[in-house]
């Protein structure tokens, strides 16, 4: 063997040696590079067990997104000590920070596969993710395109939100809507575009298109070709304007401006959702807000148009629940969805119709704005010890 073949096996064997005395309870890191379904470069976790015999450890990781809530066999050549939370850095090569490797750098002339090996250089991460690399950044918006293989070519054309770029595996994560989380090299994303709408088209016509793209999750388009719909028939409001046969029916705008309100809902959730993932925080984002605020406009809009429309009062309470919390938006959200549910699908009270395949659904929401004000409601609550006579 080569110095640099036998120092590379040399590193191994130490390294390997040293993971034979952890114990249940310490830390251990997928070492960089390692790129798996439900593990990678610089996810860290608990061991649960040491099998030395059969050179692997049953490890609890902290990011049970990626891994999933039951603790994983991990062979000990895809794993280092971890005595320090966070401290992931790449794996050794030029310019990499941290301490150097038990093992010889290769010379520049070497053409072993063990020197490739040990070569190989990992860019320099700030952290182990990076919330923005090159032209992308996270919550953005992208397309996936050019991806080969059997398993992967059903993914093109699909869209999702970026959620961290791992510089170790040069991976981004994304959530694909439809397939969920995913892990994409940058070369096989491209950002969205702008949305192109079809002309000429019957108000009908715009409705149709505004379903399909729906139901393809392509929602952008969803948005703009119900508003196109919309503009149309208010455009033939107008005097002298030609009138579609729709334009005399208001209960047809108003289903316009509900479905629109549901693409805005759908586009609330998906956007909180990633910033949940992101962030790890629970907080709602600008974007969020600004789509529930979109939504309740166009709810409010469909309820005018036609007060005995129940998924125009559901689909208000939805957007109000998707607006920053607090005490006064939690019970707004269960006036509209109690009136929800006062209607019936022959019609109940005030003539509202609400079909009874939508009750159970209408009910798991009103339970959860009630919770969510109860919540509000208890952070309100003065501290007794804190509110005595000065």
């Amino acid at each position: 063997l080569s110095k640099t073949c036998l120092d590379f096996l040399i590193g191994v064997i130490i390294m390997s040696s040293n993971l034979e005395d952890i114990k249940k309870g310490d830390r251990v890191r997928v070492q960089g590079g390692r790129n798996f379904e439900k593990f990678h470069g610089g996810m860290e976790g608990t061991v649960v067990e040491n099998n030395r015999d059969s050179r692997n450890m049953l490890v609890q990781f902290d990011d049970v997104r990626t891994s999933g809530p039951e603790p994983l066999i991990v062979a000990y050549k895809h794993l280092e000590l971890a005595p320090e939370r966070g401290g992931y850095r790449p794996g050794p090569g030029p310019g990499g920070p941290g301490p150097s490797p038990p093992l010889a750098a290769p010379s520049s002339s070497s053409s072993s596969s063990c020197a490739a090996a040990a070569a190989a250089p990992a860019p320099a991460p700030q952290g182990p993710f990076l919330l923005e690399h090159g032209d992308f950044k996270s919550r953005q918006l992208v397309v996936l395109h050019g991806l080969q293989s059997a398993a992967a070519q059903e993914l093109n054309d699909k869209r999702g939100r970026l959620l961290k770029f791992d510089p170790t595996a040069e991976r981004w994560e994304l959530d694909v809507r439809g397939p969920g989380n995913k892990r994409i090299k940058p070369e096989n994303l491209r950002k969205l575009g702008k949305v192109v709408v079809e002309k000429d088209l019957s108000v009908a016509g715009f409705k149709e298109r505004g379903n399909a793209a729906f139901q393809k999750q392509e929602y952008e388009e969803a948005v703009e070709y119900y508003g196109a719909a919309i503009d149309a028939l208010e455009e033939a409001a107008e005097e002298g304007a030609e009138r579609p046969a729709e334009a005399d029916d208001p209960k047809y705008l108003a289903v316009l401006y509900s479905n629109r309100a549901q693409v805005y809902i759908t586009l609330c959730r998906e956007v909180h959702v990633v910033d949940k993932a992101a962030n790890s925080e629970d907080t709602v984002s600008k974007e969020a807000r600004t789509c529930a605020m979109k939504a309740n406009m166009d709810a409010a809009q469909a309820i005018e148009l036609d007060p005995t429309f129940g998924k125009a009062y559901y689909r208000r309470g939805c957007a109000v629940l998707g607006m920053a919390p607090s005490a006064s938006r939690s019970k707004e959200a269960i006036y509209w969805l109690e009136t929800a549910l006062s209607g019936r699908a022959s019609g109940g009270k005030d003539g509202i119709v609400l079909p009874n395949a939508m009750r159970h659904e209408v009910s798991n929401l009103l339970d959860y704005a009630k919770q969510r004000l109860d919540v509000m409601t208890e952070v309100a609550i003065p501290d007794p010890d804190a509110c005595k006579q000065q």
